[in-house]
């Protein structure tokens, strides 16, 4: 059900467009429609008024015997009207607020009507105790005697079926839905280029810089995180040339220690304190190693990887490993070659020395290089999947000092990829063995 959820700041803005705009289109159209059929009513109920008054006088002016004759004349449309010597219309029992409100105009128009008898009522409904709603009936009786009779059909509401009123909101609805999203998209630009400026910072050891424009909210947020990336990339800078400056200095008194040592000659510790002195020095050797990969100087070039992976893979089985290559004849990256041959060693000499061997699958996927790389041995826990990729890390169960190394060749490989927007992930495999999976982009840019 969260995958059909809007998860963006445009779908959700969106959405929240449409039902705002739906539902207060709704509610205006039948306000506007209520408010017509108010306006209409009123009209046509004046008008009525304005005709019962004025067919009265113009049949009470003429002779009796001549009344009914023009009554008759006068009809028309909705109206009907009748000269008799009895009123013909029957009070009713209930009174009707819209007949109510008519009588109150005639009344108004002619004040003399409310000594003369007014009667307006409505006639029984057919087949039905209420009274007919489309019908009305008004008889004014005449100072002379006699009645003027009308039969009214009630005109309600407003004609036509509104249809162009409908297609007119809603093409206005559709309008502003369409701005929004055009000014959504326009808003929300500078957010997706801080994302991606986000994804590529110190991807290649440089800062990608946010081009300071569009308005000034924008443009301070660009220098901001502009001066932000500038302040790490110094940060990381200090802390490595520290290290590497402390890493170097180090191997001088590493090396007055051996010769002390070769001084004592036969003494039983030499051999362990030698063991210690090498130890010591493999890992000053790796850190300084690892610390000046962090300071890439390699330049960016089109290489072919696959040449990359075959030339490893025959240095492996000149070694005396076990190393397959499945790959395809030629599969050109831009890249430091230097850097990724180093990952991409690290990573294989750790399928070998802990899986006995190396199984390496490349291919191109998604605009995307992928390298898989299998061995068949233990396995580590699945909470140590990504404790590994920490400097000087070490499982102790199956990758203890004795086998080799100090714990920083999957840091440097992941480094190393990372530095060319890719990744490198591990997964254990059934029924054992473990998996290194490799992502790296098929070109990244020489500028950075």
């Amino acid at each position: 059900m969260r995958r059909f959820w809007p998860d963006t700041i445009q779908s959700r803005t969106i959405i929240v467009l449409l039902l705002g705009l739906g539902v207060f289109h709704v509610l205006s159209l039948w306000t506007y429609q209520v408010g017509l059929r108010s306006e209409i009513d009123l009209t046509n109920e004046n008008r009525l008024a304005e005709r019962l008054v004025s067919i009265k006088r113009a049949v009470l002016a003429l002779p009796v015997d001549e009344r009914d004759g023009i009554a008759h004349s006068l009809s028309g449309g909705p109206i009907e009207v009748h000269w008799s010597a009895v009123g013909l219309t029957a009070p009713n029992a209930d009174e009707d607020p819209a007949l109510a409100a008519l009588r109150n105009r005639l009344v108004a128009m002619a004040p003399e009507l409310v000594s003369q008898g007014l009667i307006v009522a409505a006639p029984r409904a057919m087949g039905g105790s209420g009274v007919d709603p489309h019908q009305i009936q008004v008889s004014i009786k005449a100072a002379a005697g006699g009645w003027v009779n009308f039969s009214v059909t009630r005109l309600s509401g407003p004609h036509g079926t509104g249809h162009g009123i409908f297609f007119s909101t809603t093409l206005m609805a559709l309008g502003v839905v369409l701005v929004s999203i055009l000014m959504v998209r326009w808003l929300t630009r500078p957010l997706r280029i801080f994302g991606e400026a986000a994804r590529q910072t110190f991807v290649g050891n440089r800062a990608a810089e946010v081009p300071v424009e569009g308005p000034r909210e924008v443009r301070d947020l660009a220098e901001a995180f502009n001066d932000m990336q500038r302040r790490i990339k110094r940060l990381i800078d200090d802390r490595t040339q520290t290290l590497a400056a402390v890493s170097h200095d180090l191997k001088t008194p590493l090396t007055r220690l051996r010769l002390r040592a070769a001084e004592l000659n036969d003494h039983p510790s030499v051999p362990e304190i030698e063991a210690d002195l090498d130890e010591m020095e493999a890992m000053l050797d790796a850190s300084l190693m690892f610390l000046r990969g962090e300071q890439v100087s390699e330049p960016v070039r089109d290489f072919d990887l696959s040449a990359l992976l075959e030339t490893i893979k025959d240095d492996f089985v000149d070694a005396g490993q076990i190393v397959t290559l499945v790959a395809p004849p030629r599969l050109r990256i831009r890249g430091r070659h230097l850097s990724l041959k180093r990952a991409f060693t690290n990573l294989i000499w750790n399928a070998v020395r802990y899986g006995k061997q190396a199984s390496i699958t490349l291919e191109e996927k998604h605009g995307d290089v992928s390298v898989v790389i299998d061995d068949d041995g233990p396995g580590i826990s699945q909470d140590q999947l990504e404790a590994v990729f920490a400097p000087f890390t070490r499982i102790e169960t199956s990758r203890s000092r004795e086998t080799g190394g100090v714990g920083l060749g999957l840091t440097i490989a992941r480094t190393v990829l990372r530095g060319h927007g890719g990744d490198v992930e591990l997964h254990n495999r059934l029924p054992h063995g473990l998996r290194a999976s490799v992502r790296v982009p098929v070109g990244i840019d020489s500028c950075r």
